[in-house]
């Protein structure tokens, strides 16, 4: 299984003047910098959420049907824009998408998948998520915990992220905000 970005998002859910605001800089000494940290911060808690904050599309590859029911990784998914088997598109009648933060599809007459062919394997789905195409699209506590890591990460710029037992964390009070979104496995 592989997930590729095919499109990104066309702007970040927060803006340059709700950081310096959050921030209380003045002047546009630090811009570049800020911006930076906003981008790197929607990477970051997309990550840790398995989310897509602003409208992007993404490609999800697969070797074989992993069975009747395929699970997206990344959510809230509006729309699957196509599947390929085998480089051939799939009827959209053939499937059914049930959207939202744990997005699955389902064949659409509960019969096995399999290609056109009859053999499983060279599997795409291209598919939309996101909250939406604007900043105001994203839910508050998420614009929230963007803010605050910017704010951890400008003011302890030298010490860079937080590493416990080897390996980097989050601050809690933005883990608590991601949570929700948060897919656990087994």
């Amino acid at each position: 299984m592989s997930l590729t970005l095919i499109t990104g998002p066309a702007t970040e859910p927060v803006t340059l003047a709700d950081a310096k605001l959050h921030l209380r800089v003045d002047g546009t000494v630090e811009d570049a910098l800020i911006q930076t940290l906003i981008s790197a911060a929607r990477l970051t808690l997309e990550a840790h959420g398995n989310l897509a904050m602003i409208n992007q599309t993404w490609a999800l590859r697969l070797d074989r049907w992993p069975g009747s029911v395929v699970s997206l990784p990344i959510g809230p998914v509006s729309a699957v824009q196509a599947i390929f088997v085998d480089g051939i598109a799939l009827a959209n009648e053939a499937y059914v998408l049930v959207p939202g933060g744990e997005a699955r599809i389902a064949r659409a007459d509960n019969a096995p998948w399999c290609a056109p062919s009859g053999l499983a394997g060279g599997i795409e789905i291209r598919f939309d998520a996101g909250f939406g195409p604007e900043g105001t699209d994203v839910p508050r506590h998420l614009h929230h915990a963007i803010l605050m890591l910017v704010a951890e990460w400008f003011e302890n710029r030298e010490a860079g992220s937080r590493v416990e037992a080897g390996h980097a964390t989050l601050p809690p009070a933005v883990m608590r905000l991601i949570s929700p979104y948060r897919k656990h496995r087994l």
